[in-house]
């Protein structure tokens, strides 16, 4: 099952007017939103949370088009697309990295089927509160979203192919 999300790169400038402010249903902002890229798999916060996290630790900037072609950049895989309206896609999470102070970054994430803000954090504490044992992508070693799947590809089918050839041995 695909759990299927949305990540905006939104200035903070744009929040402060708003009474919910960065809490606020992104749909408020998608107007102003740099991006609107929508991934297919692992939207949840324990996967998307994190990896958005771990990657704004190694890429903060202020300007929001540049953190915003590098996070597409760095998050493409085979089922990543890129939309001009975040109401064309059906997706549970919204995730908003507001920009505006490289020194202050937060996240939002929304949760579209039933109307909630899920957080609003710090990308340290989105890592302390929602990591888990899994394979995150090492963003702080230059590794993206989409290098990192071909690379498992590659160990998948190494794996397979040892597999095969010990089986003649028994």
């Amino acid at each position: 099952m695909s759990t299927r999300n949305l990540t905006m790169v939104v200035n903070r400038k744009h929040a402060e007017n708003h009474t919910e402010g960065f809490a606020a249903n992104p749909y408020v902002y998608a107007d102003n939103s740099y991006v609107n890229m929508y991934l297919h798999h692992d939207g949840y916060p324990e996967w998307q949370g994190v990896q958005l996290a771990n990657w704004c630790h190694t890429n903060a900037r202020q300007d929001g088009s540049a953190l915003a072609a590098k996070l597409v950049h760095d998050h493409y895989y085979d089922s990543c697309y890129l939309y001009n309206d975040p109401d064309q896609i059906d997706h549970e999470y919204t995730y908003v990295i507001w920009t505006g102070d490289k020194d202050d970054i937060w996240i939002s994430c929304y949760n579209q089927y039933n109307s909630t803000c899920v957080f609003v954090l710090k990308p340290e504490k989105i890592i302390s509160k929602y990591m888990q044992d899994m394979e995150y992508t090492d963003f702080a070693n230059g590794v993206t979203r989409y290098r990192a799947e071909k690379a498992g590809e590659v160990k998948y089918h190494t794996n397979k192919l040892i597999d095969i050839l010990t089986s003649f041995t028994d």
